[in-house]
Protein backbone atom coordinates (compact mmCIF):
# COMPACT_ATOMS: atom_id res chain seq x y z
CA UNK A 1 0.00 0.00 0.00
CA UNK A 2 1.39 3.41 -0.92
CA UNK A 3 1.20 6.60 1.12
CA UNK A 4 -1.75 8.01 -0.86
CA UNK A 5 -3.96 4.90 -0.65
CA UNK A 6 -6.70 4.52 1.94
CA UNK A 7 -7.39 1.14 3.47
CA UNK A 8 -11.09 0.25 3.13
CA UNK A 9 -11.44 -2.84 5.29
CA UNK A 10 -14.93 -3.02 6.77
CA UNK A 11 -15.54 -4.89 10.00
CA UNK A 12 -19.08 -6.21 10.30
CA UNK A 13 -20.58 -7.15 13.64
CA UNK A 14 -22.00 -10.61 14.08
CA UNK A 15 -25.57 -11.29 15.22
CA UNK A 16 -24.56 -11.79 18.88
CA UNK A 17 -22.61 -8.50 18.99
CA UNK A 18 -25.55 -6.60 17.47
CA UNK A 19 -28.00 -8.28 19.87
CA UNK A 20 -26.13 -7.37 23.07
CA UNK A 21 -25.62 -3.78 21.88
CA UNK A 22 -29.33 -3.46 21.09
CA UNK A 23 -30.21 -5.01 24.46
CA UNK A 24 -27.89 -2.63 26.30
CA UNK A 25 -29.44 0.33 24.46
CA UNK A 26 -32.96 -0.77 25.46
CA UNK A 27 -31.90 -1.18 29.13
CA UNK A 28 -30.22 2.26 29.22
CA UNK A 29 -33.20 3.98 27.59
CA UNK A 30 -35.51 2.30 30.13
CA UNK A 31 -33.29 3.43 33.05
CA UNK A 32 -33.15 7.02 31.80
CA UNK A 33 -36.93 7.13 31.27
CA UNK A 34 -37.65 5.62 34.71
CA UNK A 35 -35.11 7.94 36.33
CA UNK A 36 -36.69 10.99 34.72
CA UNK A 37 -40.19 9.96 35.82
CA UNK A 38 -39.67 8.63 39.36
CA UNK A 39 -35.95 8.79 40.14
CA UNK A 40 -34.16 11.16 42.48
CA UNK A 41 -30.56 12.16 43.16
CA UNK A 42 -29.67 8.62 44.26
CA UNK A 43 -30.51 7.28 40.79
CA UNK A 44 -27.87 9.46 39.15
CA UNK A 45 -26.66 9.21 36.36
CA UNK A 46 -30.04 7.80 35.28
CA UNK A 47 -32.02 10.73 36.68
CA UNK A 48 -31.59 14.48 36.76
CA UNK A 49 -30.16 16.07 39.87
CA UNK A 50 -32.99 17.67 41.81
CA UNK A 51 -31.14 20.97 42.15
CA UNK A 52 -31.08 21.30 38.35
CA UNK A 53 -34.49 19.80 37.57
CA UNK A 54 -36.67 21.78 40.00
CA UNK A 55 -37.03 25.37 41.04
CA UNK A 56 -37.83 27.26 44.20
CA UNK A 57 -41.08 29.12 44.70
CA UNK A 58 -40.93 32.74 43.54
CA UNK A 59 -41.54 33.88 47.12
CA UNK A 60 -40.06 32.01 50.07
CA UNK A 61 -36.60 31.36 51.40
CA UNK A 62 -33.27 29.91 50.33
CA UNK A 63 -30.82 28.25 52.75
CA UNK A 64 -27.07 28.76 52.53
CA UNK A 65 -24.47 27.13 54.78
CA UNK A 66 -21.33 29.01 55.72
CA UNK A 67 -18.78 29.61 58.45
CA UNK A 68 -18.03 32.54 60.71
CA UNK A 69 -14.81 32.99 62.67
CA UNK A 70 -13.37 34.98 65.55
CA UNK A 71 -9.75 35.93 64.92
CA UNK A 72 -6.90 37.20 67.07
CA UNK A 73 -7.45 40.56 65.33
CA UNK A 74 -11.17 40.65 66.23
CA UNK A 75 -11.62 38.30 69.21
CA UNK A 76 -15.14 39.44 70.09
CA UNK A 77 -16.63 39.70 66.58
CA UNK A 78 -17.92 36.85 64.39
CA UNK A 79 -16.85 37.48 60.78
CA UNK A 80 -17.96 35.47 57.72
CA UNK A 81 -15.11 33.48 56.17
CA UNK A 82 -14.90 31.70 52.81
CA UNK A 83 -15.71 28.00 53.02
CA UNK A 84 -13.40 27.03 50.16
CA UNK A 85 -10.53 24.58 49.64
CA UNK A 86 -8.02 27.43 49.43
CA UNK A 87 -9.17 28.79 52.81
CA UNK A 88 -9.97 25.69 54.90
CA UNK A 89 -8.99 22.73 52.73
CA UNK A 90 -12.53 21.49 51.95
CA UNK A 91 -15.58 22.50 49.92
CA UNK A 92 -18.84 23.69 51.43
CA UNK A 93 -20.54 20.49 50.21
CA UNK A 94 -18.14 18.41 52.31
CA UNK A 95 -19.18 20.32 55.44
CA UNK A 96 -22.87 20.11 54.52
CA UNK A 97 -22.54 16.36 54.06
CA UNK A 98 -21.18 15.99 57.62
CA UNK A 99 -23.42 18.48 59.42
CA UNK A 100 -24.98 15.84 61.68
CA UNK A 101 -21.54 14.64 62.77
CA UNK A 102 -20.31 18.21 63.30
CA UNK A 103 -23.41 19.12 65.31
CA UNK A 104 -22.88 16.02 67.46
CA UNK A 105 -19.16 16.81 67.94
CA UNK A 106 -18.35 20.51 67.32
CA UNK A 107 -14.68 19.83 68.19
CA UNK A 108 -14.37 18.59 64.59
CA UNK A 109 -14.40 22.24 63.53
CA UNK A 110 -10.95 22.61 65.08
CA UNK A 111 -9.53 20.76 62.09
CA UNK A 112 -10.78 23.54 59.82
CA UNK A 113 -8.98 26.12 61.96
CA UNK A 114 -5.80 24.00 61.80
CA UNK A 115 -6.13 23.67 58.02
CA UNK A 116 -6.64 27.41 57.69
CA UNK A 117 -3.48 28.16 59.71
CA UNK A 118 -1.46 25.78 57.49
CA UNK A 119 -2.94 27.15 54.25
CA UNK A 120 -2.78 30.82 55.32
CA UNK A 121 0.15 31.14 57.75
CA UNK A 122 0.22 34.94 57.49
CA UNK A 123 -3.47 35.34 58.45
CA UNK A 124 -4.59 35.98 62.01
CA UNK A 125 -5.20 32.70 63.89
CA UNK A 126 -8.80 31.63 64.39
CA UNK A 127 -9.89 31.63 68.03
CA UNK A 128 -13.37 30.34 67.26
CA UNK A 129 -15.31 28.94 64.35
CA UNK A 130 -18.99 28.23 63.86
CA UNK A 131 -21.10 26.73 61.11
CA UNK A 132 -24.17 28.80 60.31
CA UNK A 133 -27.22 28.29 58.15
CA UNK A 134 -28.48 31.49 56.59
CA UNK A 135 -32.13 31.69 55.57
CA UNK A 136 -32.38 34.31 52.84
CA UNK A 137 -35.90 35.66 52.31
CA UNK A 138 -36.89 36.00 48.64
CA UNK A 139 -39.91 37.80 47.16
CA UNK A 140 -40.65 37.50 43.43
CA UNK A 141 -37.28 35.75 42.95
CA UNK A 142 -35.37 38.68 44.46
CA UNK A 143 -33.62 38.73 47.86
CA UNK A 144 -35.29 41.19 50.24
CA UNK A 145 -32.15 41.75 52.32
CA UNK A 146 -33.74 39.93 55.25
CA UNK A 147 -31.48 37.11 56.46
CA UNK A 148 -32.04 34.84 59.45
CA UNK A 149 -28.95 33.07 60.79
CA UNK A 150 -28.99 29.84 62.81
CA UNK A 151 -25.80 28.64 64.50
CA UNK A 152 -25.52 24.88 63.88
CA UNK A 153 -22.22 24.18 65.67
CA UNK A 154 -19.57 26.24 67.43
CA UNK A 155 -15.94 25.57 68.38
CA UNK A 156 -13.50 27.65 70.42
CA UNK A 157 -9.73 27.25 70.75
CA UNK A 158 -8.55 26.10 74.16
Amino acid sequence: MTAGEVRRDVVRLGAAARAWRAGLTVVLVALFCAGSLVGDDHWWPFSPWRMFSTSQKATGSVWSTGIEVRTADKPTEWVPAPLTPSNVGVNRAEIEGRLRQIEADPARLGTLAESHSRLRPTSAPWLGLRVVARKIIVVDRRPTGEVETDVLAEWSAS
